[in-house]
Formats: C-alpha cells, sequence, structure tokens
C-alpha cells in the first residue's frame, strides 16, 4: 500500500510538471507556431497515404520533439523520471541481493525472445503447429495479423496490438470465433464484414454470435491514437 501511494504521488507530480509544461508551450507564440505546423503536416500526411518513410512525417515529428524538448518543464519532468526510474532499479536489484536462489537441474526455462519492429508494415502469421500469444507494441505502420494456418485450441488465445498510428487487419478461419476489444483517438473498426463503427476517442467491445460457447476463439485487443481496425475471415 505505501509502495503504491509513492507510485501514485510520482504520477501526481508527473502529471502537474508536464501540464504545466503543456501550459508553456501554449502560451509561447513560437512554439504554438510549430506545434500547430506541426500537426498540419501530420494531418497532410495521414491523408496523403501514411508512409512511414515521409518527408511530412518526419518534419512534423521533428518540429513537435524540438517544441518539447526546448522546454524547461519537460526537461524537469523528463530529468524525475529518470531519476525515478533508477532509484526504482537500484532498490529492487538490492531487494533481489537478499534472497537465496535454488535452482533445480531438472528444471529448465523456456524462453522465446523477439525484437520489435517500432516502424515500418509488418505481416504476423504463424505455423499450423499451434499458436502462440502475440503482442505487439509499435510506434507506427500498418500490421497483418493472419491466423489462417494456425491451429487454435482452448479459450485462452490472445492478441494484443498497440500503437500510435497505422492500420491494422486481423484474418482469422472460418471455424474460429473472435471478441475484438480496440480503443482509438480516430479512427474506424470494421468486424467480419457485417458493420463498421467510427471511434472518436471511444472504445468498443464486440465479439461474434458463439463466442462464449465456442472452443476455438480468439480476442483481440487494440489500441491505437490513428488508424483503422478490421477484422476478417477467410
Amino acid at each position: 500500500m505505501e509502495k503504491m501511494r509513492k507510485v501514485q504521488f510520482f504520477l501526481l507530480i508527473e502529471s502537474m510538471i508536464f501540464t504545466m509544461a503543456a501550459f508553456d508551450v501554449v502560451a509561447n507564440e513560437a512554439s504554438r507556431t510549430l506545434l500547430l505546423f506541426s500537426a498540419l503536416l501530420l494531418v497532410i500526411w495521414y491523408f496523403l497515404g501514411r508512409k512511414v518513410n515521409s518527408v511530412l512525417l518526419v518534419s512534423s515529428l521533428s518540429l513537435l520533439f524540438s517544441v518539447f524538448v526546448l522546454n524547461p518543464f519537460f526537461i524537469i519532468g523528463i530529468m524525475l523520471l529518470v531519476v525515478y526510474m533508477l532509484i526504482n532499479f537500484f532498490s529492487r536489484y538490492e531487494k533481489r541481493n537478499q534472497y537465496t536462489h535454488i535452482v533445480f537441474s531438472d528444471y529448465s526455462l523456456q524462453v522465446q525472445k523477439e525484437k520489435n519492429r517500432w516502424f515500418g508494415n509488418h505481416d504476423h502469421s504463424q505455423d499450423r503447429f499451434g499458436f502462440e500469444d502475440i503482442n505487439i507494441v509499435r510506434l507506427f505502420g500498418n500490421d497483418v495479423v493472419d491466423l489462417d494456418k494456425t491451429v487454435l485450441v482452448g479459450r485462452d488465445n490472445i492478441v494484443v496490438i498497440r500503437k500510435t498510428f497505422g492500420r491494422t487487419k486481423i484474418i482469422v478461419p472460418i471455424d474460429v470465433e473472435v471478441a475484438l476489444s480496440a480503443t482509438s483517438i480516430y479512427g474506424r473498426v470494421s468486424f467480419l464484414g457485417e458493420s463498421y463503427w467510427d471511434l472518436r476517442n471511444e472504445s468498443i467491445a464486440v465479439n461474434s454470435s458463439d463466442y462464449q460457447e465456442s472452443h476455438k476463439r480468439v480476442k483481440v485487443v487494440t489500441n491505437n491514437i490513428l488508424g483503422d481496425v478490421e477484422v476478417v475471415r477467410v
């Protein structure tokens, strides 16, 4: 409980500092002009095809970075965040050294690491031998998750996709039931070709008719700022 209160207090301080940074940016005429120009370039980039390597996107992000990196409140907030992370890391390291670790020779962990691709378009497909949960964290780019040749068994099949900008397409087999939970600031959700919804800082949850009873099912969770989400069957 005490640790949770410390975290809440730190988050309160950080939110106050970054709020002051936002007000300072808006109050400054030069920063406000750069911010509006950055937003304009981002809108133009979005409607011209959303290419990741676009000059418009790079220019918009560069302007946005320059607006905040020169703000004193933003710098203070980042420095406090770094200090907090270092303190938290060393405190956990000291606690870990206080315990004795017992390792059994006949027990081995199966570890699988995969590097996240923050930019660009990416197709995520799995082989026919079995499903493994998908957890994707991205900045920009379009994603296609193809489960057509994947064997789905059991009830805990999950796909999680979190990113800022880009389209997302989920392909599921005809005999698999699916549930979708999507959150977006600005985007459109299309579900199994039956209907679509425009999200404006909203969340939506929808599932196929036999999802609750089916033993072959997958749950899809998406979070993005700008981008469309589509779930289709093949």
